[in-house]
């Protein structure tokens, strides 16, 4: 706001506010979560992003300029230095206007690649890069050495841009004409890249001479066949490994279709694949994620004709997609990312002893919201904070040890949410009813019903002896402890959408 510039400007401001942490995560990210360090992880969460250790729970954040609305995909390099992001920009005349006023156009200021250095001890942006024929860039990846970049641009020509990113230019350019979810870099040669994508996108491209070429890996039967490729990763040097939404995996060997084989979770999607030193891991739909190794690998029967042979499935016990996989550099631990939102971590070094049957997955802070939160309360003398989202879940979240102390789902959406200041006390507002929940060590177990009728606001007073709740234009007062009414408060002639209880708890102001 404009006094809060004008009181910074004159000095006036002695307090600033600083992230410390953030439960939730972003989807629909191309490669949206990595890992930077063999202990830490960075995911997206809104604009920003936030790098977790998962040992000792630390997070930090990159904060995005006001200029940048969205972050459409990111990659990281071998090396785990550098950090690329493809950034969807603001409308400069509305951000130079401030947040007031009509909603901002996302995209509408065009879109850049960022490359920042995740490896200094204050990560820092390195380069940017634009191009003029580029409105968005929906790939992005790094060649194995580090030293250039490959983007994919916006329909309807899916521009193929190759980049010596540290010198800002553009060495080669070309039109794909076909959506593009993936392009990657051969790990040995990095003027060999190949991309993926609906429509039986397939192919391997090569720079010659400032050009790049391209051909199509399905030749013979496997081009009959119409394929949606999901994802695809260069497996063992030159094999390439494409998986599809039908749950197919289509393996590609000096330029040509080897073989596809077929998972024990037929026609169930795969949507997520990455390489490891012993063969692949891919994941997919209803949070099935399998792991393939060479038949040389381990103890692979000799008669195996495939180049490579199922080991393991292993199932998330909520069963939701897992849309997005990330592999530590030393392949001691996986990350991946659900349908969901939540962030969930898989210990891949201990892959051969793990049981199938077993849900191996850890998620960050016992689990996030997957749909937008629609009411927060926070407890006076406990870490507490009560959340509730329209994924029909309750959570209460302990900000001190960072983790989500309970959880509570429903069969309809929560219209309302109050925490008592001692954090005795739930309140949870539905469209039949008041409901109040004692708040037990893991659990919220429910203690009364009362028969109000879409309560869309509920707020208990700072003593926690009384609360308020709103019910269409009035408001009654209950006493806590046998949730008896005291009384009712009419004087709105709409909807009641805010109450407020005086330090004295003997006023209350309500608004409409």
């Amino acid at each position: 706001p404009l006094h809060i510039m004008e009181a910074a400007a004159t000095g006036e401001v002695t307090a600033t506010l600083n992230l410390t942490y953030c439960y939730g995560a972003k989807g629909g990210i191309r490669d949206n979560i990595l890992y930077t360090s063999e202990s830490q992880i960075i995911y997206p969460v809104g604009r920003h992003l936030a790098i977790y250790n998962f040992e000792s729970k630390d997070m930090k954040f990159i904060l995005q300029p006001e200029n940048v609305d969205a972050i459409q995909a990111m990659t990281i390099s071998t090396s785990r230095k550098y950090l690329a992001l493809s950034e969807l920009l603001a409308d400069p005349a509305a951000v130079a206007a401030g947040t007031s006023g009509a909603p901002l156009v996302v995209g509408a200021g065009g879109s850049q690649v960022s490359v920042i250095n995740v490896a200094a001890e204050s990560p820092k942006r390195v380069k940017v890069l634009t191009h003029p024929d580029c409105k968005q860039f929906t790939c992005v990846c790094f060649s194995g050495d580090g030293k250039y970049l490959v983007t994919i641009g916006s329909p309807p020509d899916y521009l193929m841009v190759y980049w010596s990113w540290m010198q800002g230019k553009v060495a080669a350019s070309v039109r794909v004409g076909s959506q593009v979810r993936r392009v990657s870099f051969s790990p040995n040669d990095s003027l060999q890249l190949a991309t993926s994508g609906p429509a039986s996108l397939l192919k391997v491209w090569r720079l010659q001479e400032n050009q790049v070429k391209g051909f199509s890996l399905l030749t013979g039967k496997a081009a009959a066949t119409l394929y949606s490729f999901t994802d695809h990763a260069w497996v063992a040097g030159e094999r390439l490994v494409a998986t599809t939404e039908s749950g197919e995996i289509v393996v590609a060997e000096e330029g040509e279709h080897r073989c596809t084989m077929r998972p024990r979770t037929v026609g169930a999607a795969l949507l997520a694949v990455a390489p490891y030193s012993s063969g692949f891991v891919v994941a997919g739909s209803e949070g099935h994620m399998s792991v393939y190794e060479k038949n040389e690998a381990r103890d692979a029967k000799v008669e195996d004709k495939e180049i490579f042979h199922h080991f393991k499935t292993f199932k998330a016990a909520e069963g939701h997609d897992i849309v997005a996989i990330s592999l530590s550099a030393g392949e001691d631990h996986l990350a991946a990312l659900f349908s969901t939102s939540q962030v969930g971590l898989f210990a891949m070094g201990n892959v051969a002893i793990l049981k199938e049957d077993a849900d191996n997955f850890s998620y960050v802070g016992q689990g996030f919201h997957s749909a937008s939160i629609t009411g927060m309360d926070v407890c006076v003398r406990k870490p507490l904070v009560a959340t509730c989202g329209s994924d029909r879940v309750v959570r209460l979240w302990n900000y001190l040890e960072r983790t989500c102390e309970a959880t509570k789902a429903f069969q309809e959406d929560p219209a309302s949410l109050a925490l008592h200041p001692f954090g005795f006390f739930l309140l949870v507002g539905f469209s039949d009813k008041l409901r109040l929940f004692n708040v037990l060590i893991d659990d919220l177990r429910l203690a009364n019903e009362l028969g109000l009728k879409g309560c869309k606001e509920v707020r208990f007073s700072h003593g926690g002896h009384m609360f308020a709740a709103a019910h269409m234009s009035n408001v009654a007062v209950y006493a806590t402890n046998t949730c008896d009414k005291l009384g009712v408060l009419v004087s709105h002639t709409a909807l009641v959408r805010s109450l407020s209880w005086a330090a004295d708890d003997l006023r209350l102001a309500t608004a409409g």
